[in-house]
């Protein structure tokens, strides 16, 4: 056997053999990039939550037996920081912002910087190739949301030694050198062929094309004056497919909680996998705001928001568990006895075609098929009572009668005739939901909103503090939401909304 085989085998030895958590340390290596013009403008960058919260990689395929170990670093956190820090170097300010959309006409220039994937190649003697390897994406954009400019170096791979005696290391320096490898290959490629569209892009330019980088603009042609004639009128923007504004954007700053964690899920868009199932159009903004309020009024890191646009069947799973396994990400981020979880869902809800148990609707789901697709509530409640938090709070921007303001999602079916029981809540749960199993949960007039989430998010954010004591009780909630929710469904549609604000166990 080779020196170097052996030296590989034996630096895998912790891998092959013993089932442990593996959590390495994370940290931005500082950039050999020389940065070019330095511009005296202030730019806008937003990470999508997923990037935010990307902490468990992926194994990729090797010929090996690997298992039996789990990885939990922060990736997402670190990629934030390195991308900030290479673009720090080319801007007076670099502001994070919440969404593209919270950016608008803010900002002469936005950047949406998206790591997908963290993938480690675990090698041994069938197959001696040991690296990691990062995915992402930046793209700039003007004030007016036109692309400017998107990145053609999407990946980046740093070999690895696995440490046998310090695996920490061994995963953790790799990947640091990885994702900080990838945002200087970025930083060379503003500082050089898209220098000129970014340039233009600061001087309100509009951009001749949508350019990569590489890619050569078409050369202008002189043209003749043009005659004299009545400007036209200026173009109608297309209306976004869903509402990405959120009811409430700044809350109360509250204490930081290290140790929380929350999950958000915004399912909006039906149609593109979906079986017969209508669109949600205000989810997306809904679960923003619920993400401002996670961060911002309770505390918690964003890199332990687990946020979830669109869903589907698996990635629940993945996040909550099964009926089999409770086990999921969610379980495995709880420090047992600290961590206080927050879950937020917007999304369509609805019985089995039969009647009764009440299903959260993933966005891939059939609408002839909800008892096999769809993601039932008592499993939801189940898995998060094994959970060994210090308290979980669950949220649901949903309705459980099969009907939405955008019609049945249980296709031909007649769902108003179904029985609908909501399952029992475990002790160490409080869960509030946007009305009674059989009620409809409505949606502002124009979709921007559900009415539900509009009406909680303003009252956590302070309205509903009917005693200036600067928190928000759970009976100050539901005085606030009778008078506001159930008051405006009735008057504004004629139909009866009672938010219900369960605590677990009959507490």
């Amino acid at each position: 056997m080779s020196p170097t085989l052996l030296h590989r085998l034996m630096l895998l030895a912790p891998l092959l053999l013993g089932a442990c958590a593996i959590a390495p340390t994370m940290e931005v290596v500082p950039s050999t990039v020389v940065a070019g013009q330095r511009h005296q403008a202030s730019v806008a960058l937003v990470f999508p939550g997923e990037t935010r919260s990307l902490r468990v990689p992926n194994l990729l395929p090797t010929g090996c037996l690997t298992g039996g170990f789990s990885i939990d670093a922060d990736y997402g956190g670190t990629f934030a920081r390195a991308v900030k820090e290479r673009l720090s170097a080319m801007f007076a300010s670099v502001v994070e912002v919440g969404s593209l959309a919270q950016a608008a006409g803010a900002y002469p220039l936005v950047f949406q910087a998206e790591m997908s994937q963290v993938g480690y190649k675990l090698g041994c003697l069938v197959s001696p190739d040991t690296y990691v390897q990062v995915r992402g994406d930046l793209r700039a954009t003007d004030s007016q949301g036109r692309d400017v400019w998107r990145s053609d170096i999407q990946s980046k791979r740093h070999e690895m030694e696995l440490m046998m005696f310090d695996p920490n290391r061994g995963l953790g320096v790799p990947a640091s050198r990885a994702i900080s490898a990838l945002a200087d290959d970025w930083l060379r490629e503003l500082n050089g062929p898209a220098a000129g569209q970014i340039a233009a892009a600061l001087h309100g330019a509009a951009p001749a094309v949508a350019a990569r980088s590489g890619q050569k603009a078409p050369m202008a042609q002189p043209a003749p004056p043009p005659p004299v004639a009545a400007a036209p009128p200026p173009p109608v923007a297309a209306a976004p497919r869903f509402a990405v504004q959120p009811a409430v954007g700044r809350f109360p700053r509250g204490a930081e909680r290290p140790d929380d964690v929350a999950v958000i899920i915004g399912n909006a868009d039906y149609a593109r996998q979906g079986r017969d199932i209508p669109n949600v159009r205000p989810a997306h903004a809904d679960a923003e705001g619920a993400r401002l309020y996670a961060t911002q009024a309770l505390g918690i890191r964003e890199g332990n928001v687990i946020f979830l646009k669109d869903a589907t069947g698996s990635q629940m799973t993945r996040v909550f568990g099964s009926d089999k396994d409770h086990r999921g990400q969610l379980f495995d981020w709880v420090k047992p006895g600290k961590s206080r979880v927050y879950v937020y869902y917007s999304g369509h809800g609805a019985p089995a075609s039969q009647g009764g148990s009440p299903y959260l609707i993933p966005t891939d789901s059939d609408a002839a098929r909800i008892e096999l697709n769809g993601y039932p509530l008592k499993q939801l409640y189940d898995n998060l009572g094994k959970l060994p938090a210090d308290s979980v709070t669950v949220v649901l921007e949903a309705c459980f009668s099969g009907i939405s303001p955008a019609g049945s999602v249980l296709g031909k079916a007649s769902p108003v005739f179904f029985e609908v029981k909501a399952p029992p809540v475990p002790a160490n749960l409080t869960v509030i939901a946007a009305g009674a199993a059989n009620q409809m949960a409505s949606w502002e007039a124009d979709e921007s909103s559900g009415l539900f989430t509009k009406y909680y998010l303003k009252a956590m954010a302070g309205e509903a503090d009917s005693d200036k004591d600067g928190r928000v009780g759970l009976d100050e909630l539901e005085r606030y939401l009778k008078e506001t929710l159930t008051y405006f469904a009735r008057r504004h549609y004629g139909r009866d909304q009672n938010a219900q604000i369960v605590r677990g166990g009959g507490r």
